[in-house]
């Protein structure tokens, strides 16, 4: 029951700030934090923590502790909407890169002992995204980026995408902060259709698995859950239709 909240109000919580981000620009800090909260709960969780609770509990500590944190840092974006921005920015920059690098580098260098060492739970979530992101970057294109990223050892490479990452994060946080609202206009409806992005195919993940699912929308269903591409193309489209309908809007 909380989950399915949860989802309907990420898909609100999305299209707010995918279209009406810079209208609704505090409320749209507040709401990029939580979120940046519950990205980053989840990464703190996985890497460091989860391990580290009685398993009695884990299952409850896996879905309060990101919600906690999510909803610290979006009261904290709205008191501090002006300076959020840059942070915002950089985090979801930062993420994004992480991201890619998580999904495909570390498999692709057959190196996932660097994350066992964290949490073996994140594993299989490592390999499983991996496999299903071939048909988007396949891991021979991603192994040959890595040949360009310095560092010697898959941990000193790691630590290298870190900092890129990081620097590029800052880059655009300072830019987007000069720029103010065209750039936040863009911002808001990069982030805004991530949450949707990711709302979808949570959606057509439990859809998939609902025993009452007509047999001829499984396929329909499935190309959301497994086809990258059906996720990508989502993505895109959201960005361009939020980023072109805040630009047309007057304020």
């Amino acid at each position: 029951m909380i989950d399915n909240l949860l989802l309907v109000a990420a898909f609100i919580l999305g299209i707010l700030l995918c279209f009406l981000g810079f209208r609704l620009f505090r409320l749209s800090m507040a709401v990029a934090g939580f979120f940046m909260g519950i990205q980053l709960g989840n990464i703190l969780d996985t890497a460091f923590l989860l391990d580290k609770i009685p398993k009695e509990f884990q299952e409850i500590w896996s879905m309060a502790f990101p919600i906690v944190l999510g909803v610290l840092l979006g009261l904290l974006s709205y008191a501090i909407y002006k300076k959020a921005l840059f942070f915002v920015s950089f985090f979801f920059t930062w993420y994004t890169i992480m991201k890619v690098f998580v999904l495909y580098i570390v498999k692709t260098q057959a190196n996932l002992n660097l994350f066992i060492t964290f949490s073996p739970n994140s594993v299989a979530k490592l390999t499983e995204a991996s496999e299903s992101g071939q048909s988007l970057i396949s891991d021979k294109q991603i192994s040959s980026l890595m040949s360009y990223i310095p560092g010697n050892t898959e941990w000193e490479k790691f630590l290298a995408i870190c900092l890129i990452a990081a620097v590029i994060g800052i880059l655009v946080g300072i830019l987007i902060c000069i720029l103010q609202e065209p750039a936040i206009k863009v911002i808001t409806a990069v982030i805004g259709a991530d949450i949707i992005r990711d709302a979808f195919v949570t959606t057509a993940g439990l859809l998939y698995s609902w025993e009452k699912l007509p047999s001829f929308l499984d396929p329909i269903v499935k190309q959301g859950v497994d086809n990258v591409w059906v996720s990508f193309f989502v993505w895109a489209a959201l960005i361009g239709a939020g980023t072109a309908i805040q630009i047309k809007s007057k304020h």
